[in-house]
């Protein structure tokens, strides 16, 4: 009998652990997940590429896409406003006013671009976001170092 009473507190002594345990982890949880997904940038530093794919209609795309090494997780707003997170390695560029005239020069170093962060809407977009209004801002040469 006496054991049985040992059981129950045992037990009640455990779900408070367990009831504890499940604060602490959700105190933990929302900071590190803030952290880890930041508001879209403004500016990208990356590597300028050319990609080349096709649209479903088999239309040829050339786009200017920046690499980014260290992929970041960021919040992108998309056409209907809603949210979406995406890990920023390669960022479809559309240039502000369709200009590209500077660009073909920079395709493989490091740029600098500034832009609207947004989310790929259409079959014409390629890479895991998009910037648009895109303008470069800044061309690293990779031959000066």
């Amino acid at each position: 009998m006496h054991g049985h009473h040992g059981v129950a507190t045992t037990g009640e002594s455990m779900l408070k652990k367990i009831a504890y345990l499940g604060c602490a982890v959700l105190a933990v949880l929302p900071p590190a997940f803030a952290s880890d997904c930041q508001p879209a940038p403004q500016t990208l530093v990356g590597q300028l590429r050319i990609v080349e794919s096709r649209h479903t209609d088999g239309t040829p795309i050339r786009a200017f896409v920046v690499f980014i090494e260290e992929g970041q997780c960021v919040s992108v707003e998309g056409v209907d406003g809603e949210h979406a997170d995406v890990v920023l390695r390669d960022v479809h560029l559309a240039p502000k006013d369709g200009k590209t005239s500077r660009w073909d020069e920079a395709v493989g170093q490091e740029v600098t671009v500034r832009g609207r962060m947004g989310l790929p809407f259409t079959a014409w977009h390629v890479g895991s976001a998009m910037m648009f209004d895109a303008t470069i801002s800044a061309i690293q040469s990779f031959r000066e170092e």
